[in-house]
């Protein structure tokens, strides 16, 4: 028997009110892909893609998601412009050493999210 292959297609959260959570992630910075009016928004990704679905879309419940990890290429602005526009910060910026730093937040519709900054490489030479 052969070896199946599995790749992640797309990660997706359950919304009460998709649009509304939508216009956060755009805020934020995504760019919308394809809207379904109430039902899925998928916005635009590098090898899998990043959706919203309403509740008739879904198979789970709002606030009852994975956690998601989004790389920001400066973290405070990031972190900024994610309070600006709704969500709730808690804890402080974590420094992982030579992997980077992470903040935490929840989005408007109560999702637990992280902000990724990868740590910048040292010159290879030295």
């Amino acid at each position: 028997m052969g070896t199946a292959n599995v790749k992640l297609k797309q990660v997706y959260l359950t919304a009460a009110e998709p649009e509304g959570l939508a216009e956060f992630y755009e805020a934020l910075g995504l760019t919308v892909r394809f809207a379904d009016a109430g039902k899925w928004i998928q916005f635009v990704g590098d090898k899998s893609t990043f959706c919203v679905a309403g509740l008739s879309e879904s198979v789970s419940r709002p606030a009852q998601n994975a956690v998601l990890v989004f790389e920001a290429d400066d973290l405070e602005q990031a972190v900024a412009r994610a309070k600006d526009n709704g969500a709730e910060i808690f804890g402080e910026i974590r420094h992982m050493g030579g992997h980077g730093r992470i903040a935490q937040f929840k989005d408007p519709q109560r999702n637990t999210i992280q902000l990724f900054q990868a740590a910048i490489e040292r010159n290879r030479a030295e």
